[in-house]
């Protein structure tokens, strides 16, 4: 299973998230799977790293994998970027060869296919009251509110990233009954996870990516994924069905202890590497 490395980036001017991609995909030593721009923060952390992940402003979210064997356990992100880069929060995850291996043409097949309709339970929630939302994963204000502005500009593809640690210690399987009830569920609206693994414990007193944050035993991360949906309404519709929260109440609540969510919007790698930024 190969480890690859998550990145939350908050860059030093005047570097840009499209010149440090442009740079980056020159490296021979480095490949970038995922560069998107965070966007929103619609769940905040309540024990893991509140600071910094949703105190920081980031600029780049990169998902790298090191392509030299002999590098593959160091930072892929070349010591001449250090510079360039003044806050940082890395996660290792072990990633399936499967997904690794038909990534690149499924995630051009989802960028492609044209957007479903929606199924009208957005609409009939914006219709009615709002409700307020924390780690419960439903429509609040603050959202919607993202959703229409998000929509002046980007009316295309988000890409959510989820940080999960479980209750313990059923908490793993509650989720996997879920992720199998999410499928039909996200897939009439055109979500679908592109990335599922599980998250690499830092090791103890190792100047990891917790830094200051370091806390031993099971506090930390177990695991990530990073899902496709065709456009934020797309994304908002899910969250106001009945079907989704019927799943979400039964199996993703109760599973788990802390997560993070984050939607971005990615960058098109190929065009920023043969750009001349």
């Amino acid at each position: 299973m190969p480890a690859l490395t998550l990145h939350l980036l908050t860059l030093t001017p005047p570097t840009t998230p499209e010149s440090f991609i442009a740079q980056l995909s020159k490296s021979p030593e480095t490949k970038i799977i995922v560069a998107s721009r965070p966007r929103q923060t619609v769940i905040h952390p309540t024990i893991l790293d509140k600071s910094p992940l949703t105190t920081e402003k980031w600029d780049l979210l990169l998902l790298l994998q090191a392509t030299n064997r002999s590098t593959a356990n160091k930072n892929p992100i070349p010591a001449s970027f250090h510079a360039t880069i003044k806050s940082e929060y890395k996660i290792t995850a072990g990633i399936p060869s499967k997904l690794l291996s038909t990534y690149s043409s499924k995630d051009k097949a989802l960028k492609s296919k044209p957007q479903p309709p929606l199924t009208g339970s957005l609409s009939k929630a914006l219709a009615s009251d709002s409700k307020s939302t924390s780690q419960n994963l439903e429509l609040s204000p603050t959202l919607i509110q993202f959703m229409d502005e998000l929509c002046k500009t980007h009316t295309g593809p988000v890409t959510m990233l989820n940080l999960l640690h479980f209750n313990h210690p059923d908490g793993k399987k509650s989720y996997f009954n879920y992720g199998q009830a999410f499928i039909p569920v996200a897939g009439k609206r055109g979500g679908d996870a592109k990335i599922v693994g599980n998250v690499v414990r830092p090791a103890e007193g190792a100047g990891d990516s917790r830094g200051p944050n370091a806390r031993p035993g099971e506090e930390w991360w177990n695991e990530i994924s990073i899902v496709h949906y065709p456009s934020i309404r797309h994304f908002c519709d899910m969250l106001a069905g009945d079907d989704y929260q019927s799943i979400n109440e039964e199996h993703r609540l109760s599973a788990l202890r802390d997560t993070f969510l984050l939607c971005t919007t990615e960058f098109d790698v190929e065009s920023l590497a043969s750009s001349k930024l």
